[in-house]
Formats: C-alpha cells, structure tokens, sequence
C-alpha cells in the first residue's frame, strides 16, 4: 500500500503499482552472483539506480563480500529515508542524488536500475544512458528491467544501447506488473565518450 501511494502521488519517480517482486531482483543479480563464486573474484564496485523500498538492495546485499562495494542512488526523499534505514554500512553507501549529477569517482563492474523510464520524456532518459555508460569500469554490466505493458523502448539512444550490448533477455511474469529483463555485456577497453559515440 505504500509503494501504491507513492506511485500516485508522483508519477515520474515511481514506475510501478508494487515493489519489484524477489523473483525478479533473483533474476537480476543472476550474473552478479555466478561472478561472485569464481575464484579470484576481484573486489567489484556495483551500483544501483532507483531502489524504491529496497528490494533489490536486499537481493544484492546478501551476496556482496566485505571487499566489495554497492553505492545506492535515490532521487525521491522517501524512498531514500526508507532504504538509508535498512541497509547502510561499512559497503553500502546510500545516496540522495539526481543520477545525472551523481560522480563519486567509482566506474562500476554492474549497473542495476529500477526506473521508471517510460514516465520520463526522452532527453532524460538519454541523459541518464550516457550517464550510466560513463560509469562503466572497462568490463561491465548493466542489468535493467522494463514493464511489459509499455511499448518496447521510448528513447532510440536506450534501443541502440541495448541492440549493440545485449546478452541476455527474459520475461518475468511473477511481478507486478510482469517485467522483461536485459542484462548488456559493456566488454571493452574505450573510454566513456568513446561508448557513447559509439552508440550514437
């Protein structure tokens, strides 16, 4: 009932009726975990975008290691007061900050986001892609979800990023509303200016 009311009140930072169920933040940190259980694992920087209530913070948390770090950006003052109180420490970090503004220093090994891009006009929805393809450590992934009911994708910059890294697509139909989710492979040595020129 609270996500509900949040969706409601403010259309354009919450994208759904519901929290993301566990069977999709399970499915989203698939690759993050088959990472995670090789050996010589280096420490990873990850990142997510959007967190809502937190349940994909509570997915990623219970697999991250000590050495590795998790930064959580969340632009909407509730939201962000509700996950700060759940999962700050040592390796968490939780931020309340437009992502297009956020620069901590960090390029990130996976990108995790939870936004509500088709709520979003198009100009943003570019700016916060090239954002996220300036974070990219040099071999990264971006693991991202979008609503069914919605057209496949609103922006042409999302599509042609998606097109050039996409290495994995599944639907998920124990959500609500039920999700299809994209994990991109970014596996190269460019730099940032250089992916998005790329792309564009």
């Amino acid at each position: 009932m609270e996500h509900l009311l949040h969706f409601i009140k403010d259309l354009k930072q919450v994208g759904a009726i519901a929290p993301s169920s566990k069977f999709l933040a399970k499915d989203l940190v698939k690759q993050l975990k088959k990472e995670l259980l090789c050996q010589g694992c280096p420490p990873l920087n990850i990142l997510e975008i959007g967190p809502g209530t937190g349940p994909l913070t509570k997915e990623i948390s219970k697999h991250i290691r000590p050495k590795d770090h998790l930064d959580v950006v969340e632009i909407n003052d509730h939201f962000f007061e509700v996950v700060k109180s759940k999962y700050h420490s040592s390796n968490i970090s939780i931020h309340h900050e437009d992502i297009i503004r956020f620069n901590n220093g960090r390029s990130y090994d996976y990108i995790f986001s939870s936004l509500p891009y088709e709520a979003m006009p198009e100009d943003v929805i570019q700016k916060i892609w090239k954002k996220k393809l300036e974070l990219c450590s040099p071999k990264a992934y971006i693991c991202y979800f979008k609503y069914v009911s919605f057209r496949k994708f609103k922006c042409n910059f999302e599509e042609a990023v998606v097109e050039k890294y996409q290495s994995n697509k599944k639907v998920v139909f124990l959500n609500l509303p039920p999700a299809k989710l994209f994990t991109l492979e970014i596996n190269n040595n460019e730099a940032p200016e250089s992916l998005i020129e790329n792309v564009a």
